[in-house]
């Protein structure tokens, strides 16, 4: 459980890769999660190697992303969607990664839930047997708390158990679910439908998080998300425990939204996230204060890159080198 992947939700720095990996790099993550349909964007704008430049320049793995295809809609839309997925999945091996989240809306436009479940069977198998390809998994990504907010007049996966019969339907040995522990409580789930799985097997990646104590499920807000620790009775802290005991080999991030954090500074707030992933990991307390507890360093590379930011002096050689491959390309 050592892989740790950057994402870049709250962060605000989405589509500017060179930050992101910076913050990265700085502050000791494995991989970072990019959004493939800017990365595809680029690749057709000005070609592969401008697309790759900057992750293969810094040394560091697209950890994870975002499988940019809509699997409710139409056939027409899934079809044309489909033509890009070649594409995807040559950048993806270029760039090191061995997962990607398959979002599954919670609520449909076009079919009605039979006829849409048996949609999304169909085409994420087709879509799993060229990834297996190529050595890659899926994570199907229960977003049950998009419950009300989502288009369409359908119900669909809502539920955590829900999640877990698509995903055993399914039945390919690359497809799994990607665990987010603030979705997996939204959507009724509980550590004992975990505990019996082959966690390995079947979860391809864990986001940490908590659901807010004073949380109503059926009207969650961004304020409800957590950090992992801070919620009653943490199914974050739990759920680590379990995943030392199983031996989890996967993906880990921490899966946060513009509201899980106070500090204005990037740094700060990645050095939050990677502390608390170590915590969880050692299986001690995560809540204690980063900022008043230096860990490998933490605390002086935060205090460096604050220092950096403010002079614009002495800045990593994995950023010059990055800004050095964009200056190339202007």
């Amino acid at each position: 459980m050592h892989y740790k992947i950057l994402n870049s939700g709250g962060l605000g720095v989405a589509g500017r890769q060179n930050e992101l990996i910076e913050l990265a790099l700085t502050h000791k993550f494995d991989g970072v999660e990019i959004d493939m349909n800017d990365l595809v964007g680029r690749h057709d704008t000005l070609g592969k190697e401008f697309a790759c430049q900057f992750l293969q320049s810094a040394r560091i793995d697209l950890g994870t992303f975002d499988m940019p295809m809509d699997f409710g809609a139409t056939n027409e839309v899934f079809a044309k969607q489909s033509e890009k997925l070649d594409t995807i999945i040559d950048l993806a091996q270029t760039l090191g990664t061995h997962q990607c989240v398959i979002r599954i809306a919670p609520q449909a436009k076009e079919f009605a839930f039979q006829d849409n479940f048996e949609k999304h069977r169909e085409r994420i198998s087709e879509v799993a047997d060229k990834l297996k390809d190529a050595e890659m998994r899926a994570g199907l990504f229960l977003q049950a708390s998009k419950v009300g907010k989502v288009a369409g007049d359908y119900k669909f996966i809502q539920t955590a158990e829900e999640i877990l019969t698509l995903a055993k339907t399914i039945g390919h040995t690359n497809v799994g679910i990607c665990l987010d522990t603030f979705e997996w409580q939204a959507g009724d789930g509980a550590l004992d439908q975990l505990s019996d799985l082959d966690i390995n097997e079947m979860v391809t990646e864990v986001r940490f998080a908590d659901l807010s104590p004073t949380a109503d499920k059926k009207d969650l807000k961004k304020g409800d998300r957590l950090l992992p620790g801070d919620g009653e009775n943490s199914l974050s802290v739990r759920l680590a425990e379990l995943l030392r005991e199983k031996d989890y080999q996967g993906a880990i991030s921490v899966a946060t939204d513009a509201t899980t954090y106070s500090d204005i500074n990037r740094h700060k707030v990645v050095a939050k996230l990677s502390y608390r992933l170590a915590q969880l990991v050692a299986g001690e307390d995560p809540t204690i204060d980063p900022n008043a507890v230096a860990v490998e360093g933490e605390a002086a590379d935060d205090e460096t890159a604050e220092g950096e930011a403010a002079t614009g002096e002495s800045k990593p050689a994995e950023a010059r080198t990055e800004e050095n491959a964009e200056a190339a390309t202007k």
